[in-house]
């Protein structure tokens, strides 16, 4: 891949249990990570960004679970880009909907490119078929995206290290999922290995595979019910502390907004 001095962005246009998407992008061109959103809101949030949609390369899906996949066919339509994902989540998406159209699949460890960025998805532990993560590479910059994973091994811990930004799943405070009237079998559901990260697995995460490359955290699937973000914050940021790296800038990624552009520069 060519070296460039365009700054690479990225802005997560919503996060969070009613749906998800985030935009990577650098100059004229962007890959859109998940459509949780109908076409109306995903376009409204990118207006609040001021990102254009003529820079929309092409659409790459995680999981197939509804937040992140309900605007998924009439958002491709509409940008007219192709739509990545794997083939285990091809058939169910298929299944799901028989007027998806055209879909161009990637296996977990086989990089690819769309447009300017290469793309490498690694598998994550979630109960979902065949669901992936991300690292995203433009020049020499160099973005992990890890949202719903239950459980970090040593392939997620291996992807995240050497990255400039970092978005990474804060889904749960264990004490209010607890205190929360959701049913036992939910609960345990979200604090198995093939659920979400808490909090705290989010910490001890970051203190494994945050390096002299990491500038940016992005904190993503805050639960709205079962954390808060001042607790998702406070807790990284700890974190952050106990490996001398208060200097990292931190976002809290929100549900109902797009949050502020993160750049990467170099």
């Amino acid at each position: 891949m060519t070296c460039s001095t365009e700054p690479l962005g990225i802005t997560v246009l919503g996060s969070g249990s009613r749906g998800n998407a985030m935009l990577i992008h650098s100059g004229d061109a962007g890959i859109l990570i998940d459509a949780g959103f109908s076409l109306k809101e995903l376009r409204r949030r990118l207006r609040a960004a001021e990102l254009p949609e003529s820079i929309v390369r092409g659409i790459i899906v995680s999981h197939e679970h509804n937040d992140h996949v309900s605007g998924l066919r009439v958002c491709a339509n509409h940008f007219q880009v192709p739509v990545f994902m794997t083939r285990k989540c091809a058939d169910v998406m298929r299944h799901r909907d028989a007027d998806l159209g055209q879909l161009s699949l990637f296996a977990p460890g086989g990089a690819f490119s769309v447009s300017s960025f290469e793309i490498e998805p690694f598998s994550v532990s979630h109960d979902a078929n065949d669901p992936v993560a991300f690292v995203v590479r433009r020049g020499h910059c160099k973005i992990g995206v890890a949202t719903d994973l239950g459980h970090a091994g040593s392939t997620v811990e291996y992807q995240l290290r050497h990255c400039n930004t970092i978005v990474l799943e804060s889904n749960h405070d264990l004490n209010l999922l607890a205190a929360s009237k959701r049913p036992w079998p939910l609960k345990q559901r979200i604090m198995g290995r093939h659920g979400h990260l808490s909090n705290a697995a989010c910490a001890e995460l970051l203190q494994r595979v945050v390096d002299s490359c990491t500038k940016n955290i992005i904190l993503a699937h805050i639960s709205q019910e079962c954390n808060r973000p001042d607790i998702a914050e406070e807790t990284a940021r700890r974190s952050l502390a106990q490996i001398a790296r208060p200097d990292i800038e931190l976002t809290i990624a929100g549900q109902d907004n797009p949050s502020a552009t993160v750049w990467n520069s170099f």
